[in-house]
């Protein structure tokens, strides 16, 4: 429940100034839809909270959208889970130009004097729709960011917290499909859905096997939502959410997440007419330190249901130049030239757009003639994660080159997918290419070819010289034979060249598997520094164990490192540290690191790694 405190007296706004003085400053871009009609309305707010100087607003262009009002200036204040925040919001109605998926970029504006840029939103506009006969939300100032629900956290009498928590507080996992082709990419949502006052972490997070898993990294809204469900209303908060590319087929089990959770409770006394407050009379008692009843506290563990998903093998009949890519792709070839001399390069990109498993899709093959020679292909993407399928472009640049001049007709390249929309394969080539070599341009010409009159193969000048040269050649031999003493070996031989090099393993000291940590601690990215402390750590015990890949875990490292003496308060450090790095996978707002003092005690850890 969202509280405009506009109806509170006046000086109850200086009372609750404090509350203020530590709040986190956002800038945010909100829209009351994601999906709309072509004659549908989009309410459009930028929403500054905490901010004590607002200055030189810009809003952005709008270009795919007509502006029907605005920018309308709003403000107020909000209580949310307890906590008091004021906002400054400037809110604008919309209509859409034309289908398809359109942007919306950021405003900018000057916020407590540093300049501050909103997030981007993707609104996706579909066929018309019949339009509302009041397009203009009553309230402008007010989104649905902004309302909050109606906080179930009172023991009444006769009460009792188990029921309050199995009815006020639920962790599920959403999937957008439960059937699906290999490759085909699932959206999987871990959500905690709350009425209650509580603070939750991880304890526990799924293992995902048979899946590749790609983390959408711009959820739809930020920050927490409300979400209804069996006619209750629930602030939802997302865990985690992914997309999930199948790599096999089969049934596969999708474990669950756990949280741990500390619930509070406020048990009301018997006195007269506490029962009767109403829900405004019991927050300003709260605030003022005059709630009538005594706090409780409660620990529980919660965990989402399992669920399963198929897995579909892809149908048979799949095209030779088929190697696994599932969506729908098109594909562009661009050569650098036509023409080059022998032994230079010749370029040519080859673009893959459009969604599907890209992150899976290798080089397609070019069959190209025997005297052409290629190397092999570079390749880079560019890739949009936030929704599913995910959308992007793979890059590959072919280089090729010959030695022998000519002219060749070099074949297309060919391209498959399969397309789980219409459940058939599509082939795509490029064009052909007719490419000339010409004579390499380092090449020296030789000496055209002139009469000269025949001389005898031996004249007498050529017979002095040679004779000279045969009396110089001699006396070396002679002095040479001369200084060397008969019967003594040559001592101490010079070894061969192959015989003199040896190769020394390379060893990575425990500063080099540290590097990217400290990297990161200093771009003061609490998230960045923990993935790569978790790279570095698994690539330090890996390179020292000789693991392969799949062996890299904790449940083959723990053992293995108590079979060699470590003590159960280093594994203990061991697994904190693991469990601080997937936390802020898991959590990234709530991220944070001593980064100084992490690194020291991981040095400590991988050194002891190294003399085991």
């Amino acid at each position: 429940m969202q509280l405009r405190f506009s109806t509170i007296l006046p000086f109850g706004f200086f009372l609750l100034l404090p509350f203020f003085s530590t709040a986190q400053v956002s800038f945010t871009t909100l829209a009351d839809k994601q999906s709309i009609g072509l004659n549908d309305i989009l309410q459009v707010q930028f929403i500054a909270e905490n901010a004590s100087q607002i200055e030189s607003f810009e809003a952005p262009a709008f270009s795919d959208f007509n502006v029907l009002q605005g920018p309308i200036e709003t403000s107020g204040m909000s209580l949310v889970n307890g906590e008091i925040s004021r906002y400054q919001a400037m809110t604008f109605i919309l209509r859409p130009k034309r289908t398809g998926k359109l942007i919306i970029q950021g405003a900018t504006a000057l916020i407590n004097g540093k300049r501050t840029k909103s997030n981007q939103l993707r609104i996706d506009v579909g066929s018309a729709t019949p339009q509302s006969a009041n397009p203009y939300p009553i309230d402008p100032g007010i989104s649905a960011y902004r309302r909050q629900i109606q906080e179930d956290y009172i023991l009444q009498p006769g009460e009792t917290p188990a029921e309050k928590i199995k009815k006020g507080l639920l962790v599920v996992l959403d999937l957008d499909k439960t059937t699906a082709y290999v490759g085909e990419s699932i959206v999987s949502t871990y959500k905690l859905l709350t009425r209650l006052r509580s603070d939750s972490r991880v304890s526990k997070r799924p293992s995902m096997n048979g899946f590749s898993v790609y983390d959408m990294i711009e959820l739809d809204g930020a920050g927490p939502t409300i979400e209804e469900r069996d006619g209750k209303e629930y602030q939802s908060h997302i865990i985690r959410k992914t997309q999930l590319i199948p790599l096999q087929e089969g049934t596969f089990e999708l474990e669950p997440v756990e949280l741990e959770n500390k619930v509070r409770f406020l048990r009301t006394d018997q006195t007269s007419g506490s029962t009767n407050r109403s829900s405004l009379q019991r927050l300003i008692d709260d605030l003022m330190g005059d709630a009538s009843g005594s706090w409780e506290e409660h620990q529980i563990t919660v965990a989402s249901p399992a669920r399963k998903v198929t897995i579909l093998p892809l149908p048979p009949g799949a095209p030779g130049s088929f190697s696994g890519a599932v969506g729908k792709f098109t594909i562009k070839g661009t050569s650098s030239t036509n023409k080059i001399a022998a032994g230079e390069n010749l370029t040519y990109i080859l673009e893959i757009e459009g969604s599907g498993n890209l992150p899976l899709i290798n080089a397609p093959e070019w069959l190209l003639p025997d005297s052409i020679t290629s190397f092999d292909p570079q390749i880079t993407e560019e890739l949009n994660k936030s929704i599913s399928p995910m959308e992007g472009k793979k890059t590959i640049t072919y280089t090729i080159t010959s030695s022998t001049p000519g002219t060749f007709q070099l074949p297309g390249i060919e391209f498959s997918f399969f397309d789980p929309a219409t459940k058939s394969y599509q082939t795509q080539r490029t064009d052909s290419i007719r490419l000339t070599v010409t004579a390499s341009l380092n090449r020296i010409p030789g000496k055209p070819k002139t009469q000269q009159i025949s001389e005898p193969v031996l004249s007498p000048d050529k017979l002095i010289i040679i004779g000279v040269g045969l009396l110089v050649f001699g006396g070396m031999i002679w002095l040479i034979m001369a200084r060397k003493k008969p019967g003594k070996p040559l001592e101490n031989p010079a070894p061969l060249q192959s015989e003199s090099i040896k190769l020394e393993p390379v060893h990575r000291t425990i500063s080099d598997y540290l590097i990217p940590p400290r990297w990161a601690a200093g771009k003061e990215d609490p998230v960045l520094f923990f993935k790569e402390l978790e790279t570095s750590i698994w690539n330090c015990i890996g390179d020292h164990f000789e693991l392969t890949p799949s062996e890299r875990k904790k449940e083959t490292v723990i053992p293995m490192l108590k079979a060699r003496g470590w003590s159960d308060a280093d594994l203990a450090a061991l697994d904190s540290i693991w469990n601080r790095c997937e936390w802020a996978l898991y959590a990234p707002g709530l991220a944070d690191a001593d980064a100084a003092a992490i690194l020291i005690e991981v040095e400590g850890l991988l050194t002891k790694v190294q003399q085991s």
